[in-house]
C-alpha cells in the first residue's frame, strides 16, 4: 500500500539517497524501469475539526502561566515608554470659579450695601443748608436769614469742619459747621 504523503518509506534524510523503485541505485548502472500498474487510490475522507472546548468556571484557558514571547516597548533601548497623559477633571475648576464668585459677591455687598465698608457717608449739601437756615432762625432768633449755600461731598467723621456762605439781612456770612459724631450729627457756629 502506498503513502499518500509520498513514496513508500518517507522523503530521505538530508545526505542520504533515495531508495525505491523508479530511483537509481548506487554502484553507477541503472536498471531500466519497468512499466508498473499503479494501484487505485483511496478516497480520502475529510479531515472532521473538533470543536474548540471553552473552559468551564473556575479552570484556568489553555496556555495560561505559559511564557509568552518578548517583544520590546516602543520607547526604545528596553526602558518603558513615556505614560500617557490623564485628562484632568474641569469640576475642581468650577467648583473654585463658583467659590470665588460667592466670595466676591459677598465683599461687595457687605461694602457698598449692608455696612457699606467702601462707602463713605457724605452730608447731603441741600440738607445741610436746609439744616443751617432752621438753626440760625430757630435758635440763634436771627431774623433775615436768606439762602445758605454749603460744599457738596462733605465726610461725616468726628471733629471734620467745613463753612458754609449765608445772606443775613442782604450782607454775605459765614457759618463754621463742625461734625460731632459718625452718624451725621452737627453743630453750627454763629455767623461771622
Amino acid at each position: 500500500m502506498s503513502s499518500p504523503y509520498g513514496p513508500p518509506g518517507g522523503y530521505p534524510q538530508w545526505g542520504q539517497q533515495p531508495q525505491g523503485p523508479g530511483y537509481p541505485q548506487p554502484g553507477g548502472h541503472q536498471q531500466p524501469l519497468a512499466p508498473q500498474q499503479i494501484p487505485p487510490q483511496p478516497i480520502r475522507q475529510p479531515v472532521q475539526q473538533q470543536p474548540i472546548q471553552q473552559p468551564q468556571y473556575g479552570q484556568q484557558p489553555s496556555g495560561y502561566g505559559q511564557p509568552q514571547p518578548y517583544y520590546p516597548s516602543p520607547g526604545g533601548f528596553g526602558f518603558p515608554a513615556a505614560p500617557q497623559r490623564r485628562t484632568r477633571s474641569k469640576l475642581p475648576w468650577i467648583l473654585a470659579g463658583s467659590g470665588v464668585l460667592v466670595v466676591l459677591a459677598v465683599v461687595l455687598v457687605l461694602g457698598f450695601a449692608a455696612p457699606g465698608f467702601f462707602v463713605r457717608p457724605v452730608f447731603d449739601a441741600a440738607s445741610v443748608e436746609k439744616g443751617v437756615a432752621q438753626t440760625l432762625k430757630g435758635s440763634y432768633n436771627i431774623a433775615g436769614v436768606g439762602p445758605v449755600t454749603c460744599p457738596d461731598g462733605q465726610p461725616v467723621e468726628v471733629r471734620h469742619r467745613f463753612d458754609c456762605q449765608v445772606q443775613i439781612n442782604g450782607a454775605s456770612k459765614v457759618v463754621t459747621v463742625t461734625v460731632k459724631n459718625d452718624e451725621g450729627v452737627y453743630e453750627v457756629g454763629h455767623p461771622k
